[in-house]
């Protein structure tokens, strides 16, 4: 299971990759919790890091115009980035899959892997079921799916989806050989149900953020090693993921 940090400059991807970060997702929260940031920035980014260390480019809530997504798409390829992630809200799933399928058009020739997301608390803002994501993703040809969350307000991914139907739909989309993720203010207390489930990729930044705040701290190398470390215990079953169940109930 691989860790994916959301870095907004140089300097967070420089402590993100410090710490262990396997994926260094680059973003910009000024323009929304998930907005896009600028190439100058994803460049340097993309040139500090080898290339066995993943940069990512998120792309937030796009607009329902086919070209012009494609063409941010054709960019994120333009500027190496190992994916990027196209997510929706104020789309239907036939807008979804229209500008899905012509992003991967414009990919066509590059490395860079299309990565469709949905929102785990879409309902509240009149978007795509989350759980259409995989059917999403086979039928435009996206390599990937990422789960993430819209809603910064203390609650997370598991506020808004069980257990059991984000396991389906990792499942259902491993099955189908795309790469899994799933995001949403995740923290250490979320890393046994997480396992459990075993995404490829798990995205975190409040975690790793100084005071555990995502907008007014920075990703600190020594947070993310901590993180990194917690996962490693628990994929080597040095700390039982399924402790919790086996509790008698009181």
């Amino acid at each position: 299971m691989l860790l994916m940090v959301s870095v907004q400059d140089l300097d967070e991807a420089t402590e993100a990759v410090k710490g262990g970060a396997d994926i260094v997702d680059v973003k910009n929260l000024k323009e929304m919790t998930v907005g896009s940031n600028f190439p100058p920035v994803i460049r340097r980014v993309r040139e500090a890091f080898p290339k066995e260390i993943h940069v990512s480019v998120t792309l937030g809530v796009v607009p329902n115009q086919p070209g012009t997504v494609a063409l941010a798409v054709y960019g994120a390829a333009a500027l190496n980035a190992t994916s990027v992630k196209v997510g929706f809200v104020n789309s239907d799933y036939e807008m979804a899959l229209r500008i899905l399928r012509e992003s991967k058009r414009a990919l066509e020739g590059s490395e860079t892997k299309l990565v469709a997301a949905t929102f785990a608390d879409s309902h509240l803002y009149g978007g795509i079921d989350p759980t259409l994501v995989v059917k999403l993703a086979k039928e435009s040809g996206s390599d990937g799916i990422l789960i993430d969350t819209l809603t910064k307000d203390g609650r997370n991914l598991f506020d808004f989806m069980d257990e059991g139907v984000l396991k389906d739909l990792v499942v259902e989309a491993k099955d189908l050989g795309m790469s899994t993720a799933l995001s949403g203010s995740l923290r250490i207390e979320n890393l046994d149900t997480l396992v459990r489930i075993n995404p490829d990729i798990v995205g975190v930044r409040g975690a790793v953020c100084t005071n555990g705040d995502r907008e007014g701290g920075k990703v600190a190398a020594s947070a993310v090693a901590r993180l990194k470390e917690e996962i490693k215990l628990r994929m080597e079953g040095k700390i039982n993921v399924y402790a919790s169940w086996l509790k008698p109930k009181a």
